[in-house]
């Protein structure tokens, strides 16, 4: 249920009441997000994105569109060498695809590329191979992964999320970033929308910080009834996965745009296509819609999640299928209409084995791989 007025919305979900103020906007709220109920005693909601491809089938142009707008409000002038980080799995895409448009916008090649993770690479000793690891407290897979890379030390780092609600996983992130790289003199944050005014977080970062997002404004949760996932869900969100076979995407860390394209060939296709990405892997599946897009095709875009989230409000529909990362832990495809006519592909970098039969029947798709 919504209740409107200019600027000030309550929602309110089986999980509480969310009040929000819009202070700035670039972008209308609902072009921007919804909201939905998670099942996360941490959080009890979820910001439910209409641009980013996720939890929502969303064209390729939008999400284009909504990036490059994004990315044109980050200083141009930044000192270089500059790195985009996006943070998994939500805005491994997001972060990517600003990092492809500073470059084209600015013209510079000294902007680089890298995300986090939850994935274990082949047999690396984290002891040695990670730069630094963080904590994203409301998430039920808290721990996030930094690998090294042979990229040169930032002076500028651009931080990327969907959203930013209270500031504390930004200000985990830039500290223990800060702490393996000093050289950092500054730091953007890049966000869809931006939730945190006057939360003061800004004051705990570690470097002068910005903020450029597409609407900026205030969240105010009232916490409802308590809907947790399982127990044994969430001692397997905890776990890492692993990718036996890797190719760097953008763990390892970028200093230029990549974009192959899927070692298995494209099946033939007559009429409407949707690509799901899943997990991490998000950003490659995009740029092939956008490419099929280009070809004439009408094409929408979402991805797989580990976030549990209740079907009502802005969740239509919830698929329920195993982790492809091999973790474990339930993962779920939301709005996914079964009777939209469209063909479905789905992307993956794990090998098409790790992909869920059940979910592949449910979509009747079929599985194109950058890891065959």
């Amino acid at each position: 249920m919504l209740t409107l007025s200019a600027t000030t919305r309550s929602i309110v979900l089986p999980t509480g009441q969310i009040d929000i103020t819009v202070d700035e906007a670039a972008w209308p709220l609902d072009d921007l997000c919804d909201f939905a109920a998670r099942e996360n005693p941490k959080r009890g909601f979820l910001v439910v994105s209409r641009v980013l491809g996720r939890h929502l089938p969303v064209s390729p142009q939008v999400m284009r569109r909504s990036v490059r707008d994004l990315a044109a409000r980050i200083p141009a002038d930044l000192p270089g060498p500059v790195l985009v980080l996006g943070l998994a799995e939500t805005a491994v895409c997001l972060g990517q695809t600003v990092h492809e448009e500073l470059r084209l916008q600015t013209g510079r090649d000294d902007i680089h590329f890298l995300h986090s993770t939850r994935q274990r690479l082949g047999d690396q000793s984290l002891d040695t191979a990670l730069l630094c690891r963080f904590e994203e407290p409301h998430s039920h897979a808290s721990a996030h992964l930094i690998y090294r890379s042979d990229l040169p030390a930032p002076r500028s780092l651009v931080i990327v999320d969907d959203e930013i609600s209270t500031g504390t996983t930004t200000c985990n992130l830039a500290h223990a970033l800060v702490a393996a790289c000093p050289s950092v003199e500054g730091i953007v944050v890049a966000v869809l929308t931006d939730w945190s005014v006057g939360r003061g977080w800004q004051e705990r970062m570690p470097r002068p910080t910005k903020v450029a997002a597409l609407l900026s404004g205030r969240l105010e949760w009232t916490q409802g009834e308590t809907i947790a996932a399982t127990a044994a869900f969430d001692m397997a969100a905890a776990s890492l996965g692993l990718l036996a076979t890797h190719r760097n995407f953008g763990r390892l860390g970028l200093d230029a745009s990549v974009a192959p394209l899927p070692l298995t060939p494209l099946p033939p296709l007559t009429g409407p296509l949707r690509i799901v990405g899943t997990g991490e892997f998000t950003y490659l599946p995009f740029r092939l819609a956008e490419r099929m897009e280009a070809e004439g095709h009408d094409v929408v875009v979402q991805a797989t999640s580990r976030s549990p989230a209740r079907v009502g409000a802005a969740m239509k529909t919830k698929l329920c299928f195993s982790d492809n990362y091999g973790t474990g832990v339930p993962n779920y495809l939301y709005n996914a209409d079964l009777a939209d006519g469209r063909t479905t592909w789905i992307a993956h970098e794990t090998g098409a084995d790790t992909i869920d039969p059940a979910l592949v029947a449910a979509l009747g798709a079929s599985v194109i791989g950058w890891n065959a």
